[in-house]
């Protein structure tokens, strides 16, 4: 079967994506797993399921009742149980011009929360194994957030009102990776990991500068 250059980026991005997501939560404490269902691709059509992982951290005794919209990695020891999932690079429009444009970013979500996507992932049905974890928090990966307060606002409250609990990006999570990872450890059965640290040996990147701590 003949795969387009599209596909294959398609393909390349969900992956990488989904070993970040796995590897940031796997760093902080948390058993991971993979949720929902794996709908079939054909050429040329992207899936319409947003990919998903369930965590738990079984040193936290529970979800916890102050947990923030806007989430950094400090807040993830407030989290015992959660479905996580993605609207990324790699399942979504979204492009690198939006990083820097507050107008677009904010079309980007209205267009996500139209098409019912997020909702799907955060409300398994009985046939998966995820539907009986009982209290769960549901977490959304983005790649990023409008940066003027009051767009800011909108979207985050936009995504309250279809049961989002609480939002990461994609930016905050590298950067915590990039800070655990050391060019002389070795990372066996983590390839994220060895990937940052290459990069790092051959400094081709520097400490990122935390938006939050």
């Amino acid at each position: 079967m003949e795969v387009g250059g599209g596909d294959l980026t398609f393909f390349i991005s969900m992956d990488i994506e989904h070993d970040l997501m796995e590897a940031y939560f796997e760093s902080n404490g948390f058993l991971v797993r993979q949720a929902g269902r794996v709908e079939s691709v054909t050429v040329r059509k992207k899936p319409e399921s947003v990919m998903t992982l369930a965590i738990f951290n079984p040193a936290v005794s529970e979800n916890s009742a102050s947990l923030g919209l806007r989430l950094y990695t400090g807040d993830l020891i407030k989290i015992r149980s959660a479905l996580v999932s993605s609207i990324g690079w790699g399942n979504s429009e979204f492009v690198n011009g939006m990083l820097d444009n507050d107008g677009l970013l904010v079309k980007f979500f209205k267009k996500e929360v139209k098409e019912n996507r997020i909702q799907s992932a955060f409300n398994p049905g009985p046939e998966l194994a995820e539907s009986g974890m009982g209290a769960f928090s549901r977490l959304l990966i983005v790649p990023a957030l409008p940066r003027n307060e009051a767009k800011l606002s909108d979207v985050l409250t936009m995504l309250q009102e279809i049961g989002v609990d609480g939002v990461l990006t994609l930016r905050s999570m590298l950067e915590n990776l990039l800070r655990q990872s050391e060019p002389g450890k070795s990372y066996p059965g983590k390839p994220f990991f060895q990937v940052l640290k290459l990069l790092k040996a051959y400094e081709l990147t520097k400490e990122p500068q935390l938006e939050m701590f």
